[in-house]
């Protein structure tokens, strides 16, 4: 439904990029209205999280899942990838960290999937722009964060 990619370079080293982008308890300070929940332990592939989004009574969780976990060895680009399980949004995540000449290079690829599927046509238009706006602010926010070595920006 909306389906995206996205590229960031930064000066911050890839190490510093990449403990950022995997920070997902950070997530919350980058999406609006959302508190995260996580798996017990480090990510690894069958970890989880989740990130409940909205006010009071209206809101929805959108739980995820790593299935792949490549972190970075030996200045080597790092990778992960989350499949979205909830009952609203579908789809999945796919980034990669990589060195780059300027320090690093961040390439975010979204798939979002509107659930139940009679919604998923007239939310369609919106869902696009949202999710460029949405994902382009957190990826910004975290390029601040590696590039200062500080918190949510």
């Amino acid at each position: 439904m909306a389906s995206l990619s996205l590229y960031r370079t930064t000066t911050a080293p890839p190490a510093a990029l990449w403990d950022v982008v995997t920070d997902f308890g950070a997530y919350g300070g980058w999406m609006p209205l959302t508190r995260m929940r996580l798996d017990d332990g480090e990510p690894r592939v069958g970890w989880g999280f989740s990130g409940s989004s909205g006010i009071g009574p209206v809101g929805f969780s959108d739980s995820m899942l790593l299935t792949e976990w490549e972190p970075p060895r030996g200045g080597q680009a790092g990778m992960f990838r989350v499949v979205k399980t909830g009952r609203v949004l579908g789809g999945g995540v796919a980034a990669r960290v990589e060195p780059d000449p300027r320090g690093s290079r961040l390439e975010w690829h979204v798939d979002v999937v509107i659930r139940p599927l009679p919604f998923k046509r007239a939310l369609a238009p919106a869902a696009v722009r949202g999710t460029e706006w949405l994902y382009g602010r957190a990826l910004d926010a975290m390029i601040r964060r590696a590039e200062a070595g500080s918190g949510p920006a």
